[in-house]
């Protein structure tokens, strides 16, 4: 049976509330533990590797390893310490001997590094010295490499090392990062659906939009939040039958607060970083969910914004940027801004909210085109054959 390491520092709730991690990204962790619990699906034994660390606080707390299993994939956390440079090492020096004790029961196997991130080098290597096989999931890629910054020459410098001492091909958040890396072949993977467990109710006002994740300049929040003001300016009669619901964290969440605070029409909820089961309840309640990465801007073909596979699987509304492959995903099953602008932003909403079955009938769209392309049965047996067969080398 071909066995799967996963080396990612994905969290759980438990975990991360345990060890006081407030740095992490929510998103990416459901993507991991998505997919591997696919990867299984097509008989490929997971194991989820996770770092298990984030900005530390000072405090000299220290939280040793430990086993869990999330959803039938086990995984195993690294010890994690709150001191700088101490916590960095702790890291280092403790994925090697696991590894090894690893290589040594299990054959057949392959290890998969979530992103370019400096504290897998000394896995990667030691790998690379025991010929083990290993491949790349590329999430985000590097926007700084023509730049001669410290950030630049470092992003230049991991970006050579994971070229060279990777041994397989790479997956791809999406088509425009295939010229961020060397390795071949290369396999786009969105992320995978999930049957919606409840749909949307059309006929129930307020329409509730969400926009969640990093909420920040670079995400597009500054549009959604000049959108609100304009509305409570002008105040039209539509408005009243909208509100907007803010998750996550980011540069630009205390101006969102500050508007939940400022009565007016439309409401606006802020809800800060949540735990995963406080945002599948959001989930419920929510119809239009918002992706907002500006088009031209630093993310808009480094990455693919996996939360619009989130939204559309569970029969919400996506309205997003064109940006990435979100329109190939999606097709006829979104409503695209073709320009970052507030007031485009606006005439999108009032459509929605004035033809309610119309925007229904896409948000159905939308769930069968998530489930055409990321079913987790077809995501796990593509993912299985192209990190165990794919002997050939072509490129998917």
């Amino acid at each position: 049976m071909h066995n799967l390491f996963f080396m990612c520092n994905a969290l759980d709730d438990i975990t991360r509330l345990e060890r006081g991690i407030v740095t992490d990204s929510p998103a990416a962790s459901r993507k991991v533990f998505n997919i591997s619990k696919a990867t299984r699906k097509a008989g490929v034994r997971v194991l989820v590797i996770s770092l298990g660390r984030g900005k530390q606080d000072g405090s000299g707390r220290y939280f040793r390893s430990k086993v869990c299993r999330l959803d039938g994939v086990p995984v195993i956390y690294l010890p994690f310490f709150h001191l700088p440079v101490l916590s960095e090492l702790l890291t280092l020096f403790s994925s090697v001997p696991l590894l090894w004790r690893l290589h040594k029961k299990i054959n057949t196997k392959t290890v998969l590094f979530y992103n370019r991130i400096p504290a897998y080098l000394f896995v990667l290597v030691f790998t690379k010295i025991l010929r083990i096989e290993t491949a790349l999931d590329l999430e985000d890629g590097e926007t700084d490499l023509t730049h001669w910054s410290l950030s630049g020459i470092k992003s230049r410098i991991l970006s050579g090392l994971y070229d060279t001492l990777c041994s397989g091909g790479a997956l791809l958040a999406c088509q425009a990062l295939e010229s961020a890396t060397k390795l071949r072949p290369t396999l786009c993977c969105y992320g995978t659906s999930e049957a919606p467990s409840t749909m949307p109710n059309w006929g129930l006002l307020p329409i509730t939009v969400l926009l969640g994740g990093t909420v920040s300049y670079d995400t597009g929040a500054q549009l959604l939040i000049d959108a609100i003001r304009i509305l409570r300016k002008k105040s039209p009669s539509w408005a009243k039958n909208i509100r907007f619901t803010i998750t996550g964290k980011g540069d630009c969440i205390e101006q969102f607060k500050a508007l939940a605070d400022d009565t007016g029409s439309p409401e606006v909820i802020v809800y800060g970083r949540t735990t995963d089961e406080e945002y599948r309840q959001i989930l419920t309640d929510t119809h239009i969910g918002l992706s907002l990465k500006p088009i031209s801007g630093v993310q808009a073909d480094t990455t693919f914004p996996s939360k619009v596979i989130e939204f559309a699987s569970q029969g919400i509304l996506v309205v997003t940027t064109d940006i990435s492959d979100v329109r190939e995903v999606l097709a006829e099953g979104a409503i695209y801004l073709e320009m970052n602008d507030s007031t485009l932003l606006i005439e999108k909403l009032r459509w929605i909210v004035e033809n309610r079955d119309a925007a229904r009938a896409l948000s159905l769209n939308g769930v069968q085109a998530v489930s055409a392309i990321c079913a987790p049965e077809r995501v796990g047996q593509m993912l299985s054959e192209f990190l165990f067969e794919s002997s050939t080398g072509a490129q998917h």
